[in-house]
C-alpha cells in the first residue's frame, strides 16, 4: 500500500509530523472502482476527496442527457462538486472514478473552521481553494477565448498525462467538442509535427 503520510508530506512539506498525523486521523480512505461515484449530483456534502491513486472526474448532464466532463483530478489533486461544499447547495456535478482510485476524504467545513485559529491549516485550506479557483479561471478563459484546437493544445501543454489515461469521449466533452472533432484535431496536430 502507498506510504500515505509520506505522500501527503511531500505534497504539503510545511506540515510538521504532529499536524500531519492529526490531520490524517480525521480522514477516511475511500476506494472506488472505475465508474463508481464518490458524490452524486443532487446530494449535499462537505467532504472533499484528495486523490492518492487513480483518476477522477466531475461531470454534469446537459439538456440532451449527455455527460459533460468539467474537471479531472489525478494524484495529489482534490475532487468534489465544489458548489455543494462551499455553498451548501445540492451538488450540480457528479464525481466519479475514471480509473480505480484511492481517495483520502476530509470534511472541508471542519478544516475551514479549525483553520481560523491555526496558520498551518489555513495555509493548507487556502492552497486547496486557490488551486480550485485557478482551475476554474483557466476553464473559463479556454471557453471564452480559445478555439477547440487551442483548448486541446493547452491540455497537451499542462495535463498531457490525461491523453493516455482518459477515454476519448471524456476528453472531448471536457474540451466542449465531439469525439469525432477531437480525433480530427489530434490527426491535424500529428500531421503538423511530422
Amino acid at each position: 500500500m502507498t506510504d500515505l503520510p509520506q505522500l501527503i508530506k511531500n505534497r504539503f512539506p510545511y506540515l510538521p509530523e504532529e499536524k500531519l498525523a492529526e490531520l490524517l486521523s480525521r480522514c477516511d480512505i475511500v476506494m472506488l472502482d472505475v465508474g463508481h461515484i464518490f458524490i452524486r449530483a443532487g446530494e449535499r456534502t462537505t467532504r472533499i476527496g484528495f486523490v492518492i491513486e487513480g483518476l477522477m472526474r466531475n461531470y454534469t448532464i446537459n439538456h440532451n442527457g449527455e455527460e459533460v466532463t468539467v474537471l479531472f483530478a489525478a494524484e495529489m489533486q482534490v475532487i468534489t462538486p465544489y458548489a455543494t461544499v462551499l455553498l451548501g447547495t445540492p451538488a450540480t456535478e457528479t464525481s466519479a472514478a475514471v480509473e480505480c482510485s484511492m481517495l483520502l476524504t476530509l470534511d472541508l467545513q471542519e478544516l475551514r473552521k479549525e483553520a481560523q485559529s491555526d496558520p498551518l491549516l489555513m495555509r493548507l485550506y487556502t492552497e486547496m481553494i486557490e488551486v480550485a479557483l485557478l482551475g476554474a479561471i483557466l476553464r473559463i478563459e479556454d471557453f471564452t477565448q480559445k478555439r477547440p484546437e487551442q483548448r486541446y493544445q493547452r491540455l497537451l501543454d499542462t495535463k498531457s498525462h490525461l491523453t493516455d489515461r482518459v477515454p476519448l469521449k471524456y476528453l472531448a466533452s471536457y474540451l466542449g467538442i465531439t469525439a469525432v472533432s477531437l480525433s480530427r484535431i489530434r490527426k491535424r496536430l500529428s500531421q503538423n509535427r511530422n
